[in-house]
């Protein structure tokens, strides 16, 4: 959880200092186009981060994974110790990339391996609620104290994450792979809090007996096997239309969307704490919703409340330049801000990670949550990065309109083509996928019936 603070917190420290640096209020002052390298350049290096994450789970498992993910967070705050100024702040959103990249692909294997499936939605939520909490303490602390100070701060919380989480133990689906059985009985009651383990423990051994020992290049390829591509396809394309909604941009810059549209009834600095409020309260309402609506149901309604919130927002844009009176629309632009982080933190931030942590069967797990990863960060980088080139080549109206016309296919993507995974173990899931690949596969034309055809021909 306070991993997830730490990730939290570099996506929050964006919105204040963004506005502060562009309007000359820190030490430096920053052009336009530097802030959006700035906002976009974690991205950059996230994919690296996913694949040495997937190295790392493979040779040491998901909770040593996790435990080095501090590593580059903490010299990404240590930039700021050294110098502020424009190439060590690229330098600190480029550490902090690496340290994303490690994170979004082995929290969900972490948590998927050693959680009960009838509160694994509940756990993955609390992690993604972690993060909420970062962003609102990054939004929060950002608007009151210096980057230097931040940095401190955030170096603090990097030494406690260290110090608390050594102390846990491997997951059991790494010790029975690495044959370490009796550990692996030890770690199953230490995560589950019962005596006794015996029939999970061997239900455990007959899921993970099924991994083979493969070189990272043979795991990749096997991604792309026929029996596989439709998760691989599925799960890949819940991460695009995930980025595709806006989520980086408006977080990212979402004090200076607040000042274009002109609200000034409360501080933007104040409003994006608010919002962060609020996204706080709707992800504890996730930790209830996923488990209990299920994933898919989520999805599909947080995906069609971003539809609208995007919809609003240019018009919201669309009024102010038709010259409507900006102190009655302010209200309006900031109940659309809030109604969008409700929805962003109800569905589509949890649900992705859930679904990430289910479907991959287990000789895939690894590089699964690799390429998702991979696919979301070059996402994030074309969406935060293509922000302002597209403000400058249309008009914010196009551009939150065209996210709300992706977000809508979103929907008609969940409620269509997406299984429902609540409530099931990692093994019922798996046999679920097979039975649905069967459905779909056609079927071979017998042999003798080539014959026949050939004859008559």
């Amino acid at each position: 959880h306070i991993l997830s603070n730490l990730v939290g917190l570099v996506s929050g420290w964006t919105s204040p200092y963004l506005a502060k640096l562009t309007e000359g209020q820190e030490q430096i002052t920053m052009t336009p186009d530097e802030a959006s390298w700035t906002a976009a350049l974690i991205s950059v290096t996230r994919p690296i981060g996913a694949v040495i994450a997937a190295i790392m789970v493979a040779k040491l498992g998901a909770k040593k994974a996790v435990l080095y993910n501090g590593i580059p967070h903490a010299l990404a705050w240590s930039c700021f110790l050294i110098s502020q100024s424009v190439p060590w702040i690229y330098t600190s959103r480029l550490l902090s990339g690496l340290g994303l990249g490690m994170f979004y692909s082995t929290f969900p294997l972490y948590i998927g391996e050693i959680s009960n499936p009838n509160i694994r939605g509940a756990l993955i939520s609390l992690i993604t609620q972690g993060m909420s909490i970062g962003t609102l303490l990054g939004n929060l602390i950002g608007a009151y104290v210096s980057m230097t100070m931040f940095a401190v701060i955030s170096l603090v919380m990097t030494a406690c994450f260290f110090f608390l989480f050594i102390v846990f133990p491997d997951s059991p689906h790494h010790l029975i792979k690495e044959n370490k059985l009796s550990e692996a009985e030890r770690s199953l009651m230490w995560y589950n809090r019962r005596k006794d383990v015996t029939a999970e423990l061997e239900s455990l051994k007959s899921f993970t007996g099924q991994q083979t020992d493969m070189s990272f290049w043979s795991r990749f390829c096997l991604l792309f096997k026929r029996e596989h591509l439709k998760t691989v396809f599925m799960v890949n394309l819940v991460y695009i239309f995930m980025q595709l909604s806006g989520l980086y941009t408006i977080s990212l810059y979402m004090e200076m969307i607040l000042k274009s549209l002109e609200v000034k009834v409360v501080a933007p600095s104040l409003v994006v704490v608010g919002v962060g409020l609020v996204g706080l309260i709707a992800g504890v309402a996730s930790m209830y919703t996923n488990d209990h609506f299920g994933r898919r149901s989520m999805l599909a309604t947080s995906s069609f409340g971003i539809t609208v919130s995007l919809f609003l927002l240019g018009l919201n844009y669309l009024l102010l330049g038709w010259k409507w009176d900006s102190s009655y629309l302010q209200y309006l632009s900031i109940v659309t801000i809030v109604m969008y982080q409700i929805f962003v933190c109800l569905g589509i931030m949890p649900v992705p990670s859930c679904l990430m942590s289910e479907m991959f069967p287990p000789q895939l797990k690894e590089m699964g949550t690799c390429l998702a990863n991979i696919t979301s960060a070059l996402f994030a980088f074309v969406t935060s990065k293509s922000y302002q080139p597209l403000l400058d080549a249309t008009s914010e109206v196009f551009v939150f309109w065209f996210y709300a016309v992706l977000m809508f296919g979103m929907f008609i993507y969940t409620v269509i083509y997406l299984p429902e995974t609540k409530g099931k173990t990692l093994q019922e899931i798996q046999e679920m996928l097979k039975k649905d690949r069967k459905r779909t596969t056609v079927p071979e034309v017998p042999e003798n019936v080539e014959k026949l055809g050939s004859i008559n021909a």
